[in-house]
């Protein structure tokens, strides 16, 4: 079971659009954009897409080189990072990129935009250095343009801090979370939506260190704030709803905490659809309630959604299949169907040993959660192989963190 290390961490990123100005001449645009942002806010994907298409077509014919399409191709990308669709949002965030260096140059605040949204898609993917090499220098940038303590700079450090709680670093990920929310709360006040979001993730560090007292009001002061913020079925609410769920599973309580998971699949599905990994995400963590309690019956169906939803969308060789073929694996063990077990197990593993990117700690989970499976069919022997390449893996990981660990040391301390 991993769902106590996989909380949902949010990025800064989804920009409240800022139009440019002086362009009283082309408002079909400019009604178009105000459109797809306020149908990106809410939640509604399908109605921001075709928003945004609409506008990429007057900018194509207005500015074909220039801001506005940079601006358009941007928003658009979101929308398909938001919708799993990782190629496409990679292309449309490439184009608007090479537009606005073109336009204004290397180190201009629009650079660090771009900058972020590629840097949050390669997050995604499980590509952490590129992706933290992209948030570095959207700090950077940031920090010469508008100042170390601006909000826009805070926002650069959640995403870094973010890269660095995905990779488990969470001793490089706190004193970055702890300055860039008292930028925040300083500068945008205590329930900003930014804010909250820098907050929730200081919780999700809480919660991955043991300490769910202090992570809970945390979490439910951000969903507070996020239900307000934002429109009650939009996917920001839904995930804040996991990460609550998820502290009330890590203390044994399991009612509560299966009513925030079925409240999150429930918006998910209608925000983003049956078909999207943040479904079968939610999924996934409600069937591993129900396992928890040997609701075997209950989680199964949910599993198998999960794994059907995420072959299909990011193809059947990716560590997130990986990870849900281990949980049904578990499922299966847990009621003696050892043979189906097993064959799970291998084909967990077989991913990941192909992948690229992948996390490394599940890894050394699964190895021994098939251990453990081995063992009771009596074959302790290949149990000890795989026993023992856990240990190796997860000792290099630790010497790899603490080659790491330089990186927080550069972050100043929070005023």
């Amino acid at each position: 079971m991993n769902i106590g290390s996989n909380a949902r961490l949010f990025t800064i990123g989804m920009a409240i659009l800022g139009l440019l100005a002086g362009c009283a001449e082309d408002q079909r645009w400019r009604s178009a954009m105000q459109e797809g942002d306020s149908a990106l806010r809410s939640g509604d994907y399908t109605h921001a897409e075709e928003s945004f298409v609409a506008a990429r077509k007057e900018a194509e014919v207005l500015d074909p080189h220039g801001k506005r399409l940079a601006e358009t191709l941007s928003q658009l990308g979101q929308v398909n990072r938001e919708l799993g669709r990782y190629p496409r949002a990679e292309s449309l965030f490439q184009e608007a990129l090479a537009i606005r260096e073109r336009v204004y140059g290397p180190a201009h605040a629009e650079i660090a935009a771009s900058l972020t949204d590629l840097g949050e898609l390669y997050r995604l993917q499980g590509l952490y250095a590129q992706s933290e090499a992209l948030h570095q220098r959207a700090r950077e940038i940031r920090e010469k343009v508008f100042g170390a303590d601006h909000s826009k700079t805070a926002e650069s450090l959640n995403n870094i801090a973010v890269v660095y709680q995905d990779q488990r670093r969470l001793a490089d990920a706190e004193p970055v979370l702890q300055r860039a929310l008292a930028i925040l709360e300083k500068q945008l006040g205590p329930e900003h939506s930014l804010t909250a979001i820098t907050r929730d993730n200081l919780a999700k560090l809480y919660q991955a260190q043991g300490q769910h007292a202090r992570a809970m009001p945390l979490y439910q002061r951000a969903l507070t704030i996020h239900e307000t913020a934002f429109a009650p079925n939009h996917p920001i609410v839904a995930r804040n709803l996991e990460n609550l769920g998820d502290t009330y599973r890590a203390q044994n309580q399991y009612p509560q905490a299966e009513v925030l998971y079925q409240r999150a699949v429930k918006i998910f599905r209608k925000s983003l659809g049956n078909d999207h990994v943040d479904t079968a995400e939610a999924m996934s963590r409600l069937g591993q309630l129900y396992e928890l309690q040997g609701l075997y019956s209950q989680a199964e169906p949910l599993f198998q959604q999960a794994i059907a939803i995420r072959e299909k969308l990011q193809g059947a060789e990716n560590p997130q299949v990986a990870g849900e073929l281990k949980n049904l694996a578990g499922l299966y063990e847990a009621q003696n169907r050892l043979e189906q077990s097993e064959d799970l197990y291998k084909q967990a593993l077989g991913i990941y040993e192909q992948a690229v990117g992948y996390d490394r700690e599940v890894y050394a989970k699964t190895l021994k959660s098939y251990a453990s499976l081995l063992r009771r069919k009596q074959r302790s022997g290949e149990a000890e192989r795989l026993e023992e390449r856990a240990k190796v893996v997860l000792k290099r990981l630790s010497l790899e963190n603490q080659s790491q660990g330089k990186t927080a040391a550069d972050v100043p301390p929070a005023p």
